[in-house]
């Protein structure tokens, strides 16, 4: 009798024990199917990266997450140019699979504690790392990068368990970064102008209206720059296009490396770039124009012979501020921004080339009044 309570007891601890592991279970396949839900959320590139290299590792109890990304072709890198998040210290690109086939000489996932020199490759930053899960990521049965999960904690993955939740979110993460890649790239190629790397007309026309929406809402101010290359027909009909291209090119760099970030630059035709200059003053966009206008005519170009040549800019310059902006009509405003500058250029060359025209915009209120004496008088007509 003794004996059948005590194995009675030791059944109900076991079965506690399995109820107590199957609720845990529970709370981490809840937890992952959390952290898919975001992660198939996220389509911004920098977006993903910061929920697995950054949020994974306070969701999980993390000590260290570290990503490898194959990126021969810098499809990649070229979304994050512009990033600062903590996660870029976490991550690294190659640009071959020697390093991966490295991690994974089987293609499948990897627990438990690393040799040092694996342990180095996976978790460079973080030497204290005593239990890891490296998770190859797969895509058309081609490795695109390696996932490292780690702790110090010992026991905390093992190569004697079988995690077939890690595997999956393996496949998820690896297509959640091609998505986001593709689609980003999608997006940038309409709105980039091929040759020159910078915005297109079409970009440029968007971004217009979205900064006059500001000025507006945020009582900043705008300015808006042309700037059009002088005789550029003569280096096309002198040198050959190949020339010309590689001018534009020249340009569209000088323009980039000379900018603040929060500048936007954009060829919007031929050989006429265009510029918008968030919360930038009329005396610093003067200031900025002069000096895009020297640095552009003391560059030294050179053709086919290798014989250097020089080229000018005509370059006409616009401003709005909160007090002739408003967001009743941003086509409008944007009509009247682009055609003032438009009109300082055309003065600058009309004057000589490689100088700077200013012209202010149209008095809002004269226009405004000119409008309603309008409207008076054809009511007063149609009476």
């Amino acid at each position: 009798m003794e004996s059948l309570k005590r194995e009675n007891n030791d059944l109900k601890r076991s079965l506690r024990l399995l109820t107590h592991k199957t609720k845990q279970n529970e709370t981490v396949l809840q937890s992952f199917f959390d952290m898919e839900i975001r992660l198939l959320g996220c389509h911004q590139l920098a977006e993903l990266l910061d929920l697995i290299l950054l949020e994974f590792k306070q969701h999980f109890h993390l000590t260290a997450v570290n990503l490898i990304l194959f990126d021969p072709e810098q499809a990649a890198r070229g979304l994050l140019d512009d990033d600062t998040s903590q996660a870029t210290c976490s991550l690294r690109f190659v640009d071959n699979h020697r390093l991966l086939k490295s991690l994974f000489p089987n293609a499948t996932l990897r627990f438990g504690q690393l040799s040092p020199p694996i342990n180095s490759i996976a978790f460079p930053n973080t030497p204290s790392i005593h239990s890891s899960a490296l998770l190859p990521l797969i895509r058309h049965n081609c490795l695109i990068g390696s996932l490292h999960l780690g702790s110090n904690d010992p026991s905390r993955y093992s190569d004697e368990i079988n995690y077939d939740y890690l595997e999956h979110l393996a496949s998820v993460i690896a297509v959640c970064i091609e998505n986001c890649i593709n689609q980003q790239n999608l997006k940038r190629l309409s709105t980039i102008d091929m040759l020159t790397k910078v915005h297109n007309r079409r970009a440029f026309d968007q971004e217009l209206l979205k900064e006059l929406s500001r000025v507006s809402r945020l009582k900043i101010q705008l300015s808006c720059l042309f700037i059009d290359l002088d005789y550029f027909k003569l280096v096309n009909d002198n040198f050959g296009h190949q020339i010309g291209d590689r001018v534009l090119q020249s340009i569209g760099l000088l323009l980039k490396q000379n900018l603040r970030k929060t500048d936007f630059v954009a060829r919007y035709g031929g050989e006429e770039f265009a510029i918008l200059l968030p919360n930038c003053s009329m005396e610093k966009t003067l200031q900025i124009s002069e000096q895009l206008r020297k640095k552009i005519a003391n560059m030294v170009m050179h053709n086919d012979d290798h014989l250097p040549f020089r080229i000018s800019a005509s370059i006409g310059c616009t401003h709005c501020t909160p007090i002739n902006t408003t967001t009743d009509d941003l086509n409008a405003q944007a009509h009247a921004l682009l055609k003032a500058a438009d009109a300082a250029v055309y003065a600058a060359k009309e004057k000589g080339r490689n100088r700077i025209e200013y012209r202010d915009l149209p008095d809002r209120q004269a226009s405004l009044w000119r409008h309603a004496n309008r409207l008076t008088s054809s009511s007063l007509m149609d009476n």
